[in-house]
């Protein structure tokens, strides 16, 4: 397979099946002699510039196609053989987790997950309703815990269903009923998520109740059911199952007694299901999760989040606003986004062995921050709000995102964690000087707005420079000569 090997990494290569210019040699029926692909790929040397970096993505995928297609055959070389060249090549060049690589099947995300993922659009519109009414005044401390514990009921159902399809989903019937009825009853919940929710106090937690009851159901039917279960799998199946049906109980004891009462016990259920999961921690990783699953969700209701945001700045756009906030806004929504999307490309492992849990829960936080930046921002385009609470708000939110972004960081690619004390220091340096600078010059709104601008995009030029100066230092290329 290669043509000459040294020391240094610094090989030829010949791949089988794939011509000189990376076309498939039995596509072709000229009558041309062909022979095989030959790429240089380098791994060392301190002269790799930009141009031959860009390269490696057309050798990577002209590599994962020989391998999948051409070197399953007798002739070549299995998707396990991982001492052969072509699998060091890879694993070199990409650096991700190589006990990943080998004859892994992704689980993709299916359509029925997608739509089910809407609903949660539909939910958080509903709950940032909750602010609606304050067009001349900054909303109390009420409406901000009603939003907080709304938001994290709504979550929690979220991070509950996908843990479990992720492991244990399969294309079933009753695996897809269970979606539909919890979609119904989130429908439910979220009619009853407004100002007034505890006016529907029975409504809401009824329907809580029966989506806690349905993933108790569908984990015991797994466990009673499903083939080819260790002791590990019937112990995360087993604990789902006392864990729902107790926050059940919590749910429903709680409704006679605010009937009775007045006193609100559902907060405890929400706390009970958080806590209870974080328990299991160890059964979770002695089975680690499938994560390219887990990451492709994540990153699904992130960029729906984001949606609603851009939905939230609408009211800059109105007639008579002025023209410069509008497009800073806009453009913070975008460096934000951009943010996080630069680092699921590049820099997280989308085949790191973990238990998931951490990534969800930085998750679950990282929706609620930017869902309460989206309400900053709708704050701030009415002009009769006070302004030093509705940027602080922003500010702190903004905060909290960024350091969930920087949490994620654990999940990175072993390369580019090299520089993590660095990474992180530079970016708490930025957090801190931007938090000053707004409680400094925060009072007014245009100059609040181009400090936060700077901020979300100095962020970003830091995401790509630790990236783009990882890549040199790690002195790896592989690309075509």
């Amino acid at each position: 397979m290669a043509d000459h090997y040294d020391e240094n990494y610094e090989e030829v290569v010949s791949l089988p099946g794939v011509d000189t210019d990376g076309e498939r040699t039995e596509n072709i029926d000229d009558g041309r002699i062909r022979r095989p692909s030959e790429f240089f790929v380098r791994t060392t040397g301190d002269d790799i510039d930009e141009q031959e970096h860009a390269r490696r993505e057309y050798f990577n995928k002209v590599v994962g196609e020989a391998e999948n297609e051409a070197l399953q055959t007798e002739e070549g070389l299995g998707p396990n053989a991982e001492n052969s060249l072509l699998y060091r090549i890879w694993s070199r060049v990409n650096h991700e987790s190589e006990e990943a690589v080998a004859g892994i099947v992704e689980k993709k995300v299916e359509y029925v997950e997608l739509f089910f993922d809407l609903i949660f659009v539909y939910s958080l519109r509903t709950i940032n309703a909750l602010f609606h009414a304050y067009e001349h005044s900054f909303p109390p401390m009420s409406a901000i815990q009603t939003f907080l514990f709304l938001t994290a009921v709504v979550m929690q159902v979220w991070m509950f269903t996908t843990m479990f399809f992720n492991r244990y989903g399969r294309k079933s019937l009753r695996d897809y009923i269970s979606i539909f009825i919890n979609m119904y009853l989130l429908y439910y919940m979220a009619s009853g998520s407004n100002h007034h929710w505890l006016d529907h106090y029975i409504r809401y937690h009824g329907a809580w109740a029966l989506i806690m009851l349905n993933l108790a159901y569908r984990s015991w039917d797994k466990l009673r059911f499903a083939p080819h279960l260790d002791d590990i799998d019937r112990r995360i199946l087993g604990a789902n199952v006392v864990h729902h049906l107790i926050e059940c109980g919590i749910i429903l004891v709680s409704i006679p007694v605010h009937e009775t009462t007045g006193v609100v016990l559902s907060p405890l259920a929400l706390i009970y299901g958080y806590v209870a999961k974080a328990s299991e921690f160890r059964a979770y990783k002695a089975r680690p999760c499938d994560f390219p699953h887990l990451a492709e969700r994540n990153l699904l209701l992130v960029i729906l989040t984001f949606g609603e945001m851009i939905i939230g700045i609408a009211s800059f756009f109105e007639t008579g606003k002025n023209v410069l906030l509008n497009i800073i806004s806009f453009l913070i929504v975008i460096g934000m986004f951009l943010s996080y999307g630069f680092f699921n490309d590049n820099v997280l492992d989308h085949h790191r062995k973990t238990s998931g849990l951490g990534f969800l829960a930085i998750h679950v936080i990282m929706i609620l921050a930017i869902n309460s930046t989206t309400i900053a921002l709708e704050l701030l385009a009415r002009p009769l709000v006070p302004l030093l609470p509705k940027t602080m708000w922003m500010t702190s939110m903004l905060l909290v995102y960024y350091l969930c972004l920087l949490a994620t960081e654990r999940y990175a690619k072993e390369h580019l964690r090299t520089n993590r004390f660095k990474f992180i220091g530079f970016v708490l340096s930025i957090l801190a000087a931007y938090l000053c600078l707004m409680l400094l010059a925060g009072h007014n709104q245009l100059v609040g707005a181009c400090i936060t601008l700077v901020f979300v995009y100095g962020i970003f030029a830091l995401l790509l420079h630790i990236h783009h100066s990882s890549l040199r230092k790690m002195k790896v290329g592989g690309y075509i000569s």
